[in-house]
Formats: structure tokens, sequence, C-alpha cells
């Protein structure tokens, strides 16, 4: 995982979806342990605030669990609660771009688009 200094994206936030992708592409297993708040502001050249903003963003999506005295793990996924939650991301995207003017057709066009970039 890459903490992009240069890109405009939060670094909080790259560091959940870095957390994220690398269990999805099973670089992290179910049940790891990640780095200590301070440890991984070490290795990433962040500050703890940036790291711990993360990891409750994390843990309030059931993605990590802490252990108070033992550490930081990752979670086993439910896919069906992954799913139920995108669900409701998109569901706030959707209500945001119609009242700001934009189709689903557009959106959808935007999803064909990201598709072809990955």
């Amino acid at each position: 995982m890459q903490i992009d200094h240069e890109n405009g994206q939060p670094y909080y936030s790259q560091l959940v979806t870095g957390i994220k992708q690398d269990l999805a592409h099973g670089i992290l297993q179910v049940g790891d342990q990640l780095p200590s708040v301070r440890e991984m502001a070490r290795q990433h050249l962040l500050k703890p605030n940036t790291v711990s903003k993360a990891y409750k963003q994390l843990e309030a999506e059931h993605v990590i669990r802490t252990v108070a005295g033992k550490g930081t793990y990752l979670n086993t996924v439910d896919p069906e609660a992954v799913q139920i939650e995108v669900r409701q991301q998109l569901q706030r995207v959707v209500d945001q771009a119609q009242q700001a003017g934009i189709s689903v057709a557009e959106l959808q066009e935007w999803l064909r688009e990201m598709e072809e970039m990955e």
C-alpha cells in the first residue's frame, strides 16, 4: 500500500482504500494484525491522528476490530453487509447527482468509464 503525497485525496482516505484493496487482493488476510497507529504513521510518513481517523472509519465499516491491549485486526468481511453499505452510499450519490441536475444515465456512463480504466 502506497500513500501518494501528491494526490489530492485525503491521506486517511488513501489509507482506508489501500487497506481494503490489500485485503481484496489477498495481500492482507482476515485475522492479520495491522501495525499500531504510531507505527503505521511512521511507515507512511503520516501524522498519528490521520491514521487514527482511517482506523476509526475502517472500524465503523467493520473492516477491522481493535482489541484493547492486543492490537488491531482485520475482520471477516460480510459480503451482504458490504453490499448493503455500498447500495446506501450509491443511493446518496444518486440523490446528490439528481439535485445537481445529473441524470442516472450520465452516472451510468461514468461507471462504464471507470470500469474501462480498471
